[in-house]
């Protein structure tokens, strides 16, 4: 009994060709889908998100210097009126650095 070989490879050249047909046919109809449903993409923000945007909208539309109370510093700086309360400023430097670091531990 004798074997034909050349058809043994050419029934698995056959299936590899399917194979290979089969992965275009569904790569095309992946693409096709895409295609049909562009809208199917969706992104959702997080209620921080929003919150920051907000804030952001808020302080954009208030005033960032209150140029009143630049000028009467100037003036009494330059005038030698001005005094600087060294327990108060240290004060607000170490409730600074404690919020601060508060905020950014956690």
């Amino acid at each position: 009994m004798s074997i034909n070989i050349n058809s043994q490879a050419t029934q698995k050249n056959i299936v590899i060709e399917q194979n290979k047909t089969q992965k275009q046919n569904d790569a095309v109809a992946t693409d096709n889908t895409k295609a049909a449903n562009p809208n199917k993409d969706s992104v959702q923000i997080t209620a921080q998100a929003m919150n920051l945007n907000k804030m952001q909208k808020q302080t954009s539309s208030e005033s960032q210097v209150n140029m009143k109370r630049v000028e009467a510093l100037k003036t009494a700086i330059l005038n030698g009126d001005y005094k600087i309360n060294t327990e108060r400023l240290a004060e607000k430097l170490g409730k600074f650095e404690s919020d601060f670091d508060k905020a950014f531990s956690s």
